[in-house]
């Protein structure tokens, strides 16, 4: 009888114990977001890593909530929150070929996008951020 070769043995073992520890799930980001108890219409949700190791990545806000999506979503880490929520102003301009008549401004407060503060820690599988923003 012949003894099992022990590079065979050594890449056995090796493969086990990677079944042993399977790959983290990607995040799953979602959440809701109010301004003033009240759902924001449309928007855009951009989480910024707060170290230079991971991708930005972000999402539409529509109806209040958002959901990035896993397969091309963010690594777990800490991330700054930015959220833009553009509506019209009520003035009107003239429309040239494919604008838009209605003039549009940042609904929500700096303290919300450009000088934002909000954070969050992201982890593996499932994220729930809702953010309850006030004037």
């Amino acid at each position: 009888m012949r003894p099992f070769p022990l590079s065979a043995t050594l890449f056995a073992l090796v493969a086990f114990a990677g079944c042993a520890n399977p790959a983290p799930e990607p995040p799953d980001v979602t959440g809701a977001v109010t301004f003033d108890g009240e759902p924001v219409s449309g928007g855009i949700i951009s989480f910024v890593p707060l170290d230079s190791g991971r991708p930005p990545g972000g999402a539409t806000i529509s109806e209040g909530r958002y959901q990035l999506d896993p397969a091309v979503g963010l690594k777990p880490g800490m991330y700054r929150v930015e959220i833009r929520w553009s509506r019209p102003t009520g003035e009107k301009r003239e429309a040239g070929y494919g604008r838009s008549p209605d003039v549009f401004a940042e609904a929500l407060p700096a303290k919300y996008h450009a000088d934002s503060t909000l954070t969050v820690e992201v982890t593996a599988g499932a994220n729930a951020h809702d953010f309850a923003l006030t004037k």
